[in-house]
């Protein structure tokens, strides 16, 4: 997985910017772009950022190979493009990292859902497997309890931080907003917040989550 950090250059607004990613899923359908699934994301709850201004990329491929096939593709033919994308929005942060699915959606997946992400690090003296128990334990709460919503872990790789405090940034999906006020309620209300405490908190600490609208743009092996 990659991601974007950008913001909107002055006068440049979101319809500008999906004007360029309609050229762009056109030129990908040229190159046979298959692989490759990618989001905008736009803040709702960020602290320190422009609402109005901000928009975060990501783009996901199922293997290491296939997204830097992908990212060849782009760099090698894509600079008509890049120059449209320059002229919309600046870009001051690229990295990658690897997706782990811990809990996969139910059913098809939004188009339109809204994803929260953590910084999170293990806990002194927990490794991998105390992670993946406590995760276990984690979605066996969510399913009985009939919360929708996908889980993934993102470890990073090149282009983070080298002064980053974090082991891996964590990010939950939810269909939309209202799917969204369900899981708080639960977790303030239902137990949601104690279960949590004993099963992940055993494992991982994790900082103030960030939410995001994201908008699927392309999905692989299909066109939008």
């Amino acid at each position: 997985m990659e991601a974007y950090l950008c913001t909107l250059n002055d006068g440049k607004s979101m319809q500008d910017l999906m004007e360029v990613v309609e050229d762009w899923n056109e030129w990908s359908d040229k190159k046979d772009i298959t692989s490759y699934t990618a989001w905008v994301l736009n803040p709702i709850f960020v602290s320190g950022a422009d609402l109005n201004r901000q928009a975060l990329w990501l783009g996901h491929a199922p293997s290491f190979t296939e997204m830097s096939s992908t990212m060849g593709t782009w760099y090698s033919s894509g600079g008509e493009l890049l120059e449209d994308f320059n002229e919309v929005w600046t870009c001051n942060s690229h990295f990658e990292m690897t997706a782990m699915m811990v809990r996969p959606p139910a059913g098809e997946p939004s188009g339109s859902p809204v994803a929260s992400f953590y910084d999170c690090s293990l806990n002194d003296g927990k490794g991998p497997q105390d992670l993946m128990a406590a995760t276990q334990a984690w979605n066996q709460h969510l399913d009985d309890n009939n919360i929708q919503e996908a889980m993934v872990y993102h470890f990073p790789a090149h282009g983070h931080p080298q002064d980053a405090t974090y082991d891996m940034k964590t990010s939950v999906w939810r269909a939309d907003l209202a799917s969204y006020g369900n899981s708080a309620d639960h977790f303030v209300n239902g137990g949601g917040q104690q279960a949590a405490a004993a099963t992940l908190g055993d494992a991982i600490s994790c900082d103030s989550p960030r939410m995001y609208q994201a908008t699927l743009i392309r999905r692989a092996d299909m066109t939008p």
